[in-house]
C-alpha cells in the first residue's frame, strides 16, 4: 500500500480533520463518553485521537503495519483496540454504536462492505464516512491557478481544479452504496468548508502523500515538488488553501 510504505510521511503530510466533524458525530450520531466505535481504515490515527478525546471506546482496523504502529505509538490507551487487518477479513464482533471511515471507505469492497458494517452496528446506531478534499473549485485562488500549470506540464491527464469533481461529492454514488440492502437509512450529507495555511515545506509534505505524485518518476516528482514550493515562496511564503470535508451519516435500520 502506497501510504503504508512511508507511514511517517503520511502522518506528517496529512492535516487533521476539522473539529466540526466530531461535533456533528456528537449531535447527530450520539458520539459521547462510553460510545463503542468501529473505525475502518484508521491509518496513523488522524481521526482516532479525536474519537478517543470524545471518550469513545475505539476498535481501529488498519491493514498497514507501519501506519498501525504509529497509531499505537501516539494513541495507545485502555480504550483503544487496534486490529492490523483488512476490514473485509478482520475478526470483529458487534454491536457498535457507531462505525466511521475517515478518508477510507473508497478502499473497501463497495459490494459487500455496507452489509458487513451493518452486521456490526446495533439497530439505531450510525455509520459515518467522510473525506478531506484538497482545493475547492467554488473558491478559486491564485495559488491553485498557478499549480494547475505544474499539473499540466507533469501530469497532463489530470483535470484542472476548476473543472474537477471530487469523488466525495458524488452523492448519488455514496447514497446508493450506503443505503444498499436497506441496512441504513436517514442518510445526510454535510459539507464543511475550511482552509489550511500552507508553507513550502508543509505543501511538499502534503503533496508527497498523493498517489498520483508518488507515481511520477523520481526526477519528475522532485520537479513537481520544487515548483510547488516555489509558487508558495513567490506568493509570500504561505498561502491559504481551501478545503472541504464531506461527511455522510446514515442510521442503522431495524
Amino acid at each position: 500500500m502506497f501510504f503504508n510504505a512511508d507511514a511517517a510521511a503520511y502522518q506528517r503530510g496529512r492535516p487533521p480533520y476539522p473539529a466540526a466533524v466530531f461535533d456533528l458525530l456528537a449531535e447527530r450520531c450520539g458520539l459521547r463518553p462510553g460510545s463503542r466505535v468501529l473505525e475502518i481504515g484508521a491509518g496513523s490515527g488522524l481521526a482516532t485521537g479525536a474519537l478517543l478525546a470524545a471518550g469513545a471506546r475505539v476498535v481501529a482496523v488498519e491493514p498497514g503495519e507501519n501506519l498501525a504502529a504509529l497509531l499505537v505509538a501516539d494513541h495507545a490507551c485502555d480504550r483503544l483496540d487496534v486490529r492490523v487487518s483488512d476490514f473485509e477479513t478482520a475478526d470483529l464482533s458487534g454491536e457498535f454504536d457507531l462505525a466511521v471511515a475517515a478518508t477510507a471507505l473508497h478502499w473497501v469492497d463497495p459490494v459487500t462492505s455496507t452489509e458487513r458494517i451493518a452486521g456490526l452496528v446495533r439497530p439505531g446506531g450510525w455509520l459515518a464516512a467522510w473525506w478531506n478534499e484538497f482545493g475547492d473549485a467554488r473558491r478559486p485562488t491564485l495559488f491553485r491557478d498557478r499549480l494547475d500549470a505544474v499539473y499540466h506540464d507533469l501530469l497532463p491527464a489530470e483535470t484542472g481544479y476548476r473543472e474537477s469533481r471530487p469523488q466525495a461529492l458524488d452523492t448519488d454514488r455514496w447514497r446508493a452504496q450506503l443505503t444498499a440492502g436497506g441496512f441504513f437509512d436517514d442518510l445526510s450529507v454535510e459539507i464543511i468548508e475550511w482552509q489550511q495555511t500552507l508553507t513550502p515545506q508543509t505543501a511538499r509534505d502534503q503533496w508527497s502523500t498523493f498517489p498520483n505524485i508518488g507515481e511520477l518518476t523520481p526526477p519528475d516528482r522532485a520537479r513537481f515538488l520544487d515548483r510547488l514550493g516555489a509558487i508558495i515562496d513567490e506568493l509570500g511564503g504561505h498561502v491559504d488553501d481551501p478545503r472541504l470535508t464531506v461527511v455522510y451519516t446514515a442510521r442503522r435500520t431495524g
